[in-house]
């Protein structure tokens, strides 16, 4: 039986498909995930290719069984030009995008990280490089929270140590970080962090909705940014094939 539901989404990502159609992955505030099929979308007098854009936040129409769903109708809420003219901001918009795709299934209900990727798409061109890589982190660390993912950041996966007294690396394969000294490879190594910025990463997981308060260097907010994207997209890329053994 067909169903009929109005949706508030996120467009994360699209594939054109056949001559005129389109997939489009919407991330919906009631919904969670949902692939849908744009039908015609890429014909040129279509009124609804404008608004699957990526990152555009639209009011959709879907139909359609638990099998195969529809376009119906759709409509542009905020396409979020500054996003878009902002080559930085929109780095860290799509990078959040692509862990979300990859860190969960359809249909997986996630009310708050909806509202937290919407409202970082409309706050990272207003900010100064520092608060925007933590800004990134934050969503990112309660993206992977809410995946029941989140890395372990009180003590060493190896030694147990919880205050290291030197650099520390985060590592996908043991769930958390380990001391420079007790992780066995030279993997990772380029993106260790001292004990001040692993502090601060400690920080952010209890508290990302306090995210802007960090103060730090660009450098030092850099650094806090590529080890937690080494470490989501590392785990973002894994999930699919743990669920498919």
């Amino acid at each position: 039986m067909n169903k009929r539901e109005k949706l508030h989404a996120l467009v994360l990502a699209r594939r054109d498909i056949n001559e005129a159609d389109r997939l489009v992955t919407l991330f919906s505030r009631q919904q969670g995930l949902l692939r849908v099929l744009a039908k015609g979308v890429r014909r040129i007098p279509s009124r609804r290719g404008g608004h699957l854009e990526p990152l555009t936040y639209v009011l959709a129409i879907v139909t359609g069984t638990a099998d195969r769903k529809y376009l119906a109708a759709v409509e542009t809420v905020d396409d979020h030009l500054a996003l878009r003219g902002d080559v930085q901001a929109w780095e860290h918009a799509e990078m959040l995008a692509r862990l979300v795709l990859g860190l969960f299934e359809e249909e997986e209900v996630q009310v708050e990280l909806f509202d937290a990727l919407y409202h970082a798409c409309q706050m990272f061109p207003e900010l100064p490089a520092p608060k925007r890589d933590f800004l990134e982190v934050a969503v990112a660390g309660y993206a992977l929270r809410c995946a029941g993912l989140q890395p372990d950041l009180n003590r060493c996966q190896a030694c147990g140590r919880n205050q290291p007294d030197e650099a520390v690396i985060l590592n996908p394969q043991a769930g958390g970080w380990r001391c420079l000294s007790c992780h066995d490879s030279f993997v990772g190594t380029q993106l260790s962090l001292p004990p001040r910025l692993l502090r601060a990463l400690r920080w952010l997981g209890r508290y990302p909705q306090k995210a802007l308060q960090l103060s730090a260097t660009k450098e030092e907010s850099r650094q806090v940014l590529a080890a937690m994207r080494y470490y989501a997209m590392v785990v973002a890329e894994t999930v699919p094939m743990v669920r498919t053994t």
